[in-house]
């Protein structure tokens, strides 16, 4: 049976991850307190109600997390402020053709382990993935505006896109190591 992915569909997912990331479920993240970073399978599995599907099933499994993250990881690729920073420009002019595809997948894994999906984490934390980019916080916000409009253009109502910002906002301190 051919089952296409239609626009409402990854909606659907990426406003549930949305509220995954709300709920603090994504893991790397960390917390004020220094705390260490949980992965997904640490973290305590979703309760939903007898008539509610999974969270991995309402994010819409693997197919719609990885729509999502490959129209972002795009994105980001070709967007001029994040291409400002040498050390981003670099990877994506001799990097990026080999190792997107690899953090595509990372990425997507990612979330769906968190989403509790058949999947587990075993990638690398978000300081240590970054460290070598010297990210500032203007970056970091655009990163985060790659990411809406990513949701935009899967229609993801605008509640779930705010939460999803807020849990963004909050892996801030691991991603971000430059002043302005």
């Amino acid at each position: 049976m051919d089952r296409r992915m239609d626009r409402r569909t990854v909606a659907k997912g990426a406003g549930a991850v949305a509220g995954v990331a709300a709920l603090g479920l994504l893991p790397a993240c960390g917390d004020a307190s220094g705390a260490p970073q949980t992965t997904p399978t640490e973290t305590t599995p979703t309760e939903t109600t007898p008539t509610e599907p999974s969270l991995y099933d309402r994010l819409g499994g693997y197919f719609a997390i990885a729509a999502v993250v490959n129209r972002f990881s795009d994105q980001i690729l070709i967007n001029p402020t994040l291409n400002e920073n040498p050390a981003l420009k670099a990877w994506n002019e001799t990097e990026a053709e080999a190792r997107l595809p690899g953090l595509k997948f990372g990425r997507t894994l990612w979330i769906a382990a968190a989403a509790g999906g058949p999947f587990d984490y075993t990638g690398l934390p978000l300081s240590e993935a970054h460290a070598e980019f010297n990210l500032t916080a203007e970056q970091f916000a655009e990163v985060g505006a790659e990411i809406v409009r990513a949701l935009d253009f899967y229609e993801v109502p605008e509640r779930e896109q705010q939460e999803l910002v807020a849990a963004y906002s909050a892996s801030m301190s691991d991603v971000v190591t430059a002043t302005e």
